[in-house]
């Protein structure tokens, strides 16, 4: 029984330096050569900022119901005043890009959706009917520059070919824009 212990837990041992063994090559071996493939920075499309026209409902999956404001009371102990907050209204829009960009396969293409003047991308994403596309980016950030266009949101798409299927794949940018509310005492 003593040496049935002994054995399981040699065992144990010769299967743990096994595991620690064979992580180690992937992590040192194999996860450089695959990283290098998939860790470049992305292209540009054609036309860096993409021309837009507004969105439709069924292209749009419903981004209703932007919370409002009341009313909101100030003062001190001595002397009580109330003030008043006027709102204007706010305004949510969705644009999406008139042509598809193309990305191969393998590769990654960035391009920036404007919103109308005076307003803010506040999100975006990608229109596709394929899985290949992976939004590796999605923000008010431009990809390489990391420099900050509240008007413009970027997006960048890698085509990855999960599925075996390759080859160039379109997709549309959508972008949601935000007239900010003007709030102000009357």
């Amino acid at each position: 029984m003593a040496g049935s212990k002994g054995e399981s837990s040699g065992r144990r041992k010769r299967w743990a330096a096994g595991c620690a063994a064979v992580a180690a090559v992937l992590l040192f071996v194999a996860a450089p050569v695959v990283g290098d493939g998939l860790n470049s920075s992305p292209d540009p499309a054609p036309v860096l900022i993409a021309e837009t026209r507004p969105a439709t409902s069924v292209q749009v999956a419903g981004a209703q119901g932007l919370a409002g404001a009341s009313a909101v009371r100030s003062g001190s102990r001595q002397k009580r005043q109330a003030t008043r907050t006027v709102l204007r209204r706010v305004t949510l829009t969705s644009r999406i890009t008139n042509q598809e960009i193309l990305t191969e396969e393998g590769k990654g293409t960035f391009v920036g959706i404007k919103c109308p003047l005076g307003a803010k991308a506040i999100s975006g994403g990608v229109l596709s009917k394929y899985i290949n596309l992976l939004v590796s980016s999605s923000s008010p950030n431009h990809p390489l520059t990391r420099k900050y266009t509240p008007n413009t949101w970027w997006l960048t798409v890698t085509n990855v070919n999960v599925d075996g299927n390759g080859g160039t794949l379109p997709w549309q940018g959508v972008v949601n824009c935000l007239t900010p509310a003007r709030i102000g005492t009357g």
